[in-house]
């Protein structure tokens, strides 16, 4: 009897040694309408996108991807339709351990993507909500400037510049001033070195001192902190 209690402890033993292999975060999920294709699951990895977690499709796309992350961090579902074009077929999230869901259609891989299971991620999406709208001003303007150069309207041409300058400059204040309200979360020193790494010093350290302990010491609050030296660097030269 000991000898058999043995065994199925052993055997349990196992079986959680297995689920503890599968890492901290399972994300399952659907891609409606995909019949056939291989899909990643990916970071970046010192600059290079690195594969973590990969499922060829053959009739059926429901998935269910196992890592490990320390931290909360961007990751990507890459989906190889064998169209050879990379466009629209990699969807940016940020993750956190636990459980999550990411659903999707072929037709839409990018547009239709809805994430859940994280409020980092939540957060992200209504940033780019808000960013699609300074990027849909700012292709308006830059499209009107085109046309003022074909109509050889020099004023014309002025004022849109000067728009343009304004625009960017509103653009990069939202993108601070987000940051520095946010910065007891990951996603504020994410958005700084991914959509205003060409700020100033100045405005970088700012963000950076208003970066709880927590998220300074997290993988984009270092990347900033290195974005901010590197500043300093080419601003004394």
């Amino acid at each position: 009897m000991f000898r058999k209690c043995l065994i199925l402890l052993a055997i349990l033993g196992f079986i959680a040694c297995g689920k503890e292999i599968k890492g901290n975060l399972t994300i399952t999920g659907n891609i409606d309408g995909l019949k056939e294709g291989t899909l990643y699951l990916q970071k970046v990895q010192d600059t290079t996108l690195v594969n973590l977690d990969s499922l060829v499709v053959n009739g059926d796309a429901h998935f269910t991807f196992h890592t490990t992350i320390e931290e909360p961090e961007v990751l990507y579902m890459y989906l190889d339709k064998k169209d050879f074009n990379d466009l629209n077929d990699r969807v940016e999230f940020f993750a956190e351990s636990g459980e999550m869901t990411f659903n999707t259609t072929l037709r839409r891989f990018v547009n239709d993507a809805k994430v859940t299971g994280s409020k980092n991620h939540n957060d992200l999406v209504t940033f780019k909500e808000f960013m699609t709208k300074f990027n849909t001003k700012e292709l308006m303007l830059l499209r009107d400037g085109m046309d003022a150069k074909k109509e050889e309207d020099v004023k014309k041409v002025q004022e849109i510049n000067t728009q343009i300058s304004n625009y960017a400059k509103s653009r990069m204040r939202y993108i601070l001033n987000y940051a520095i309200t946010n910065g007891d979360k990951e996603i504020a020193p994410y958005v700084v070195t991914t959509e205003a790494s060409d700020a100033n010093e100045k405005f970088l350290d700012t963000v950076y001192k208003r970066l709880s302990p927590k998220i300074a010491d997290s993988k984009y609050g270092k990347k900033l902190k290195e974005l901010l030296e590197a500043r300093k660097v080419e601003e004394k030269e």
